[in-house]
């Protein structure tokens, strides 16, 4: 795969993130609100039903993303963990980059 397609797809997985942040700002008192499928899938509108806890471990790590099952992309990451209806996937290469540097925890 080109570069430019990596960069795309984590650029995109990326905003995602940064929708989900707020969702978790909003639903804090939620139990369990519904966050984006942050898979690299543009066209993608799929929900993850996950408590605060859950999201809040995924991201304690820059390059870990909560994508629906069978939303996974071996060419830009790998699945560390298996769920139920999700799967946690760890960004690989030039898309971890990407993400970490966008990763808008680290503009903190």
């Amino acid at each position: 795969m080109a570069d430019g397609g990596v960069e795309k797809k984590a650029q995109n997985q990326a905003l995602l993130r940064e929708v989900n942040e707020r969702i978790e700002q909003v639903a804090a008192d939620a139990a369990n609100p519904e966050f984006l499928c942050e898979c690299a899938d543009e066209a993608c509108i799929e929900t993850i039903t996950l408590s605060i806890a859950e999201y809040e471990s995924i991201r304690s790590s820059p390059v870990r993303f909560p994508v629906r099952l069978g939303h996974g992309d071996p060419q830009i990451e790998r699945v560390v963990e298996e769920h139920e209806d999700y799967v946690v996937a760890e960004k690989i290469g030039r898309a971890a980059e990407i993400v970490k540097e966008r990763d808008p925890r680290s503009r903190r």
